[in-house]
């Protein structure tokens, strides 16, 4: 009981905080008074307050990496989120930054490595130096590449000291048979994604010239110091030596890949999608003249398809009271509708201004069944339609014509059907007719306001 009474005098004491509410201990004792066994309050788990729990320390983790790059600069390498195509000079600068922060890991590393394999006696203070000095070298280099406005010219200068540190150490620590030659072919590696191609000619020249004369050195007399180690330290050495140098010129053709990849893939989908922007109608997202005429020239002996010509009769009056932006409502409206009563197979089009056209693909009925068809579009068209608390009414003429039947091309079909259309027109609107049919003169009817 003593436990149990310090445990309410602890809860009483003290603010009414979030995880004292939620204490199994005292809600449990709370719930049962003072009627509490032993045994009850032994097997009572109690769960840990939320300041110990494990999604408070990530918490914790992720605020503070948030506050750290909110206190870091802004760099200038662009983030890549895969809605825009990288310039080659952001490609050229996240390239810059792997390979820069690549270097400083992999040199710091070799320099501890040669401290601990051969000792201060071994090593030297010209590997430490050179060591030393590479690191700085790609610590400016990594400062360059995320805040440099133009990184490349200080880059190349920052690699050429770095062959020049390495040029020594091999100079120093056995020549074209130590186990610093292996690094060589990974310089023109670096200087082909960094920069250019005249630079990679460069550091390849320099480095051809720079084996050629420490080798032509060490034939023709001693001029060279010899550097002596034990195998297995020369084994380790060596083999970090070619890790290295594998890594770096297998992760740089990774990048070149990849990021060529992309870089194709992006301009591939912009070409489709600048296509499609070429194919179809900005306002009305249907396909525009066009794409018509890609329809026509793809098609194939033995097709046959009905074209309905539609125009819209009083558009213009809703454009000359509403203004455009009531008519350009009521073309996308409309543009939806005709979406909804048409077959994903048929092709809806915008010729432009009021004019519309539906390709039916294949169609086995009759003039008469395209002839209702048509009269139920120009009924779906000539609901209202409510913009801006206002309503808007419109109704359609439409002209149809069928290929091969009436014309043996599909441009001339799209003549007749405007000629169907014109003689829909003459005869009152609100009607769809078929080229060699005859129009019903349509009476006159009522004005009817355009707003309600």
């Amino acid at each position: 009981m003593m436990v149990v009474q310090s445990c309410f005098h602890s809860a009483a004491g003290t603010r009414n905080t979030p995880h004292r509410q939620g204490c199994p201990l005292i809600l449990f004792m709370k719930n049962h008074g003072n009627s509490i066994k032993f045994e009850e309050l032994i097997n009572l788990k109690l769960s840990p307050p939320p300041y110990k729990s494990r999604q408070y320390k990530a918490d914790l983790v992720k605020r503070f990496f948030v506050t750290l790059r909110a206190m870091s600069p802004n760099t200038k390498v662009v983030r890549d989120d895969g809605s825009f195509i990288l310039s080659t000079e952001d490609i050229q600068r996240r390239r810059m930054v792997f390979v820069s922060f690549f270097g400083l890991i992999m040199t710091a590393a070799y320099t501890v490595l040669q401290v601990y394999q051969l000792g201060m006696e071994k090593t030297g203070w010209l590997n430490i130096g050179t060591g030393v000095a590479g690191v700085m070298l790609c610590v400016m280099g990594l400062n360059a590449a995320l805040w440099r406005e133009r990184p490349q010219p200080i880059i190349r200068v920052l690699l050429l000291a770095f062959s020049a540190l390495l040029w020594v150490e091999i100079g120093f620590a056995g020549g074209v048979t130590g186990y610093h030659i292996g690094i060589l072919p990974i310089l023109p590696v670096i200087a082909a994604i960094l920069l250019s191609a005249r630079d990679t000619i460069l550091f390849t020249t320099l480095n051809l010239l720079v084996v050629v004369g420490i080798a032509g050195l060490a034939h023709n007399g001693p001029y060279l110091p010899t550097f002596e180690i034990d195998a297995q330290t020369d084994l380790m050495l060596s083999t970090f030596i070619v890790l290295t140098a594998i890594l770096g010129c297998g992760g740089s053709a990774v990048t070149m890949v990849h990021q060529s990849e992309k870089v194709n893939r992006q301009l591939l989908e912009l070409v489709e999608y600048q296509s499609h922007l070429a194919a179809h109608d900005s306002l009305s997202g249907l396909g525009n003249r066009i794409r018509l005429q890609q329809r026509f020239e793809s098609l194939q002996e033995g097709e046959s398809f009905d074209l309905l010509l539609i125009d819209l009769d009083g558009f213009k009056a809703v454009n000359d009271t509403y203004g455009h932006n009531a008519g350009d409502y009521l073309i996308k409206a409309m543009s939806e509708r005709l979406r909804e009563v048409t077959d994903d197979e048929d092709l809806l089009v915008r010729l432009g201004g009021d004019e519309f056209v539906i390709l039916l693909e294949n169609v086995d009925g009759t003039m008469g069944s395209i002839r209702k068809y048509a009269e139920y579009l120009i009924d779906i068209i000539s609901r209202p339609y409510l913009w801006e608390k206002t309503v808007l009414r419109c109704s359609a003429s439409i002209g149809h014509a069928r290929y091969p039947t009436h014309a043996p091309s599909p441009s001339k079909v799209l003549s007749l059907a405007d000629k169907a259309l014109y003689q829909a027109k003459n005869a009152g609107k609100h009607q769809c007719v078929t080229y060699g049919a005859k129009a019903v003169p349509k009476p006159a009817r009522k004005p009817r306001s355009m707003s309600a």
